[in-house]
């Protein structure tokens, strides 16, 4: 279907009607005006960040019968009510650096219950770093804690910590059955 277009004469002036026709020029503006409304909308990074409370670095290892706990999630879990949290992964010699507000590293100071989980499937080793080994995608669904289940419930795991407004790198847990 081919649209005959009218045909200007050099020199004349024409008046064409854009009303209710969407041209280039008004597209342009109306992404212009969104944009500039929009912009406000969003949190930006130094407002949001300077309403948190401080954070203080907290490192530390986690051992499960006197060897290295890697691939355990370790959680923090504040004693004071309306607390923040942190939480980590350990490594392969089972070191751990809290963060609260990831991806900084740090964490409220104050009182914490502490729990580590490592989880596997059935008949893995809590020394694995990745108990479902390297083609985990084939792996079964079944999983089960590679170290006592108490460790893993923060009122029952018997672990405390407490983090002063230095920080610390003395965070020990020392595993055992």
């Amino acid at each position: 279907m081919s649209m005959k277009l009218p045909r200007l004469e050099p020199g004349a002036a024409q008046s064409i009607d854009h009303r209710g026709k969407a041209t280039p020029m008004r597209c342009l503006l109306l992404v212009g005006v969104f944009m500039f409304f929009v912009s406000g909308c969003f949190p930006q990074g130094d407002r949001w960040t300077a309403a948190r409370p401080q954070t203080a670095p907290a490192n530390g290892r986690v051992t499960y019968r006197d060897e290295p706990l890697a691939g355990a999630i370790v959680v923090f879990q504040p004693v004071a009510p309306g607390g923040i949290g942190a939480s980590s992964v350990t490594d392969s010699q089972g070191r751990f650096q809290l963060s609260t507000f990831p991806p900084q590293l740090g964490v409220v100071p104050g009182e914490y219950q502490v729990s580590i989980s490592k989880t596997g499937p059935p008949g893995g080793s809590a020394g694995d770093e990745n108990p479902l080994g390297e083609n985990s995608s084939d792996a079964s669904i079944m999983v089960v804690s590679l170290i006592p289940t108490r460790y893993g419930f923060p009122t029952k795991s018997g672990l405390t910590a407490n983090v002063p407004a230095g920080g610390t790198d003395a965070l020990v847990f020392l595993l055992v059955d």
